[in-house]
């Protein structure tokens, strides 16, 4: 299938109509519903309908700055593959730690870790800390990554046949550097507490509370310009909840 780069973001009462249009002419589709929108790919261009409930329509800017950024970077750069890491890693010698914990917590750790390697520009980084919804700035990011399978519309009617739009390579590559570095970030704090870390969870670390540590968690995150809060409620290892301070952002 040839599809033009880029996308068309119409208004979400105008679907109806050029689906209408589709249905009337017979023509062959491609239909898909997301979280945010609903995507027609008709005539070899994409539409993008904002989803109405979401009240997203004036913030869908942020999918289309983040990849024009992203392939403006790609056009200067080599983007080299990093390493894979987990997104979760704990110490297994401290799985059954009775003491007082700490954690420390990344703010808008992928967005930031975007801006700081320049897949982003400074302008989408400080118009998406705008947002008050924090998964659209996931969203945009994971939008590079995202296979997206569609419903075939054959002669102005929807079947269910399928079809996957497969992302581009390079901008998976990205994608995945992005989440990478992170948890790279997370593995150097753990070698540098040693056996007072606990574990992380993909962007908040958690450790054995002293003054000290506290020092060393957050004076590394300043070296790396890194922006985090320190989550002062004690914790045990073994109470920690998976999604209570891990929203990946």
């Amino acid at each position: 299938m040839s599809l033009q780069n880029g996308y068309t973001i119409l208004n979400p009462s105008t679907l109806d109509h050029l689906f209408a249009r589709i249905e009337k002419t017979k023509q062959d589709a491609f239909i898909r519903k997301g979280s945010f929108s609903t995507d027609i790919i008709w005539q070899g261009r994409r539409f993008v309908f904002p989803n109405p409930k979401k009240n997203v329509t004036n913030n869908m800017w942020i999918f289309k700055s983040v990849i024009t950024d992203v392939k403006a970077h790609i056009l200067t750069h080599r983007i080299r593959e990093k390493d894979k890491l987990p997104v979760n890693h704990w110490n297994p010698r401290n799985k059954n730690f009775s003491g007082i914990i700490t954690a420390t917590d990344l703010d808008h750790a992928y967005w930031r870790v975007a801006f700081l390697n320049e897949y982003i520009s400074m302008k989408t980084y400080l118009r998406g800390l705008e947002l008050k919804d924090k998964s659209l700035r996931l969203a945009a990011l994971a939008n590079l990554s995202s296979m997206k399978e569609y419903l075939v519309i054959k002669d102005g009617k929807v079947t269910q046949e399928t079809m996957m739009l497969k992302y581009d390579p390079i901008l998976h590559k990205v994608y995945n550097n992005i989440r990478f570095t992170c948890y790279e970030h997370m593995m150097n704090i753990a070698k540098i507490l040693e056996d007072d870390f606990i574990c992380y969870k993909t962007d908040c670390v958690y450790y054995k509370d002293t003054q000290n540590n506290r020092l060393l968690v957050q004076g590394y995150l300043d070296s790396v310009a890194m922006e985090w809060k320190q989550l002062v409620e004690p914790q045990k290892p073994t109470k920690i909840d998976n999604n209570k301070f891990d929203d990946h952002d």
